[in-house]
């Protein structure tokens, strides 16, 4: 298990190279036993303050590592949230927080394609 989380930790730094971000660090996420997917989870998330990824490396039901593939596109996601961050609008008369809107899925798009264009990511994305 150690093995893999070094592996992830390495995967983590050559993917800030890529999108050029700096100062970002990985925590992995702590959790003992299976979980009751039916009430949703959390797989990853982002503390923009503190340039801070938090990342569940394990599948939720029986705890095995979670491919390379997924953990990618994981990162994509939430290193999205720091290039594309969340703004507020008003829609019908409230202010909401817009965190997923379509400017923000095109980066996470963008950010993928990055992956794939990379020498050492590339492999990870053969089918």
């Amino acid at each position: 298990m150690e093995k893999y989380i070094q592996q992830v930790n390495q995967i983590f730094d050559h993917v800030c190279l890529i999108l050029k971000v700096k100062n970002f660090k990985l925590q992995i996420m702590q959790r003992r036993g299976p979980i009751n997917t039916t009430n949703g989870m959390t797989l990853a998330y982002i503390k923009l303050s503190e340039k801070t990824v938090v990342l569940d490396v394990l599948t939720p039901k029986r705890r095995q590592p979670k491919s390379v593939n997924s953990i990618l596109r994981l990162l994509a996601h939430e290193i999205a949230h720091y290039q594309k961050p969340p703004y507020r609008q008003r829609h019908k008369g409230r202010w909401i927080l817009r965190q997923h809107h379509p400017r923000f899925y095109k980066q996470v798009n963008k950010n993928i394609e990055k992956f794939k264009k990379d020498k050492l990511l590339n492999q990870y994305f053969q089918s």
